[in-house]
């Protein structure tokens, strides 16, 4: 029996529309009913180095329904377009807009359960795309011939500089690449304690658990109850081998608390609830033991040990992985 192959491509033209636009739907309904990008309500007390890929990914997309069931929306827009003939090179297009990145998202994140049908749907959607590829090639890639009409209106002059365009790109391109490596330099440069430090030992009034040496001089301290404090390393001086600390812990209870305090008393604006302010935040760090830390130090550094000093007192830190 001969296979008449114009049969044969449409069938599978058609099974790949419809199989598409079904399976659309049903990640639209997901996410809009809230089944899809629900993660489990302790997740948020777990941290971020002990989450694998799907959970971060879950955990992110589903921070926002409305960026969910804006996804949700394009996709059932999508399906749409692949249910009738006359849209279906819309729908491919859109589709492979977002599923190419789907398809990225569930590889890099080892999302493995998810990757088959995601790359399942991706190549359909490029058959589709490339079954049709003489009229996306007419379309996008040829100039139409009423599109010269409005050269002719041009003056001869402006014609002459065509050629114009191959200086503005190159210097464009080299402008922006330039700006954003200045915007790195100035803004993302890594002292040479740059990265995450364990107290091995510690003789020292505040208990410091670790030190995150973070870009741009930055820091943060995790005490051993936990507590967070952020703030600047400044004043580094690799002649002397001394450097200023300066962290501050913020939390939500501290801002409850003052305005808690401030809300039911009586000083409303000016100089005085400024004051009134700095007490009661000076009051929660006497109260909770997490008093700003404002050091000057000595340190020694060799390659996977810091040892900072601060008169008699001294912590030692060992670089984590």
């Amino acid at each position: 029996m001969k296979i008449n192959r114009s049969v044969l491509f449409y069938v599978l033209r058609l099974i790949c529309r419809y199989f598409i636009a079904l399976m659309m739907f049903s990640y639209a309904s997901a996410k809009i009913l809230g089944t899809q990008f629900s993660s489990d309500l302790s997740i948020g007390e777990r941290t971020v180095n002990s989450l694998n890929g799907f959970m971060l990914t879950w955990y992110f997309y589903g921070f926002s329904k409305t960026y969910g069931i804006l996804i949700a929306l394009a996709q059932i827009i999508a399906a749409f377009l692949l249910l009738f003939r006359k849209t279906v090179r819309m729908g491919s297009v859109l589709l492979l807009s977002f599923m190419v990145n789907i398809v990225m998202v569930d590889v890099f994140y080892e999302i493995d359960a998810a990757t088959p049908m995601a790359i399942l749907l991706t190549v359909m959607g490029l058959f589709l795309l490339l079954s049709d590829w003489k009229a996306f090639k007419a379309y996008f890639l040829k100039e139409e011939l009423n599109t010269n009409s409005y050269k002719e209106s041009l003056p001869r002059k402006l014609e002459k500089v065509h050629w114009f365009k191959f200086m503005v790109i190159p210097i464009m391109l080299f402008g922006m690449f330039f700006a954003l490596f200045k915007l790195k330099e100035n803004f993302m440069k890594k002292n040479h304690f740059y990265g995450v430090w364990k107290v091995e030992s510690s003789i020292f009034t505040h208990k410091i658990d670790k030190v995150y040496f973070e870009l741009n001089d930055r820091i943060v301290v995790i005490d051993t109850m936990g507590k967070m404090y952020r703030g600047k390393v400044k004043d580094i001086d690799e002649e002397t081998n001394t450097f200023n600390l300066k962290a501050k812990h913020y939390s939500r209870s501290l801002s409850n608390f003052v305005k808690r305090k401030i809300d039911t008393s009586k000083i409303k604006e000016g100089k005085e609830i400024k004051e009134e302010r700095s007490r009661l935040t000076k009051l929660y760090h006497e109260v909770n033991n997490s008093e700003p830390i404002d050091l000057s130090m000595n340190y020694k550094l060799s390659e996977d040990t810091l040892l900072l000093k601060q008169n008699d007192l001294e912590i030692k830190l060992i670089k984590a992985d």
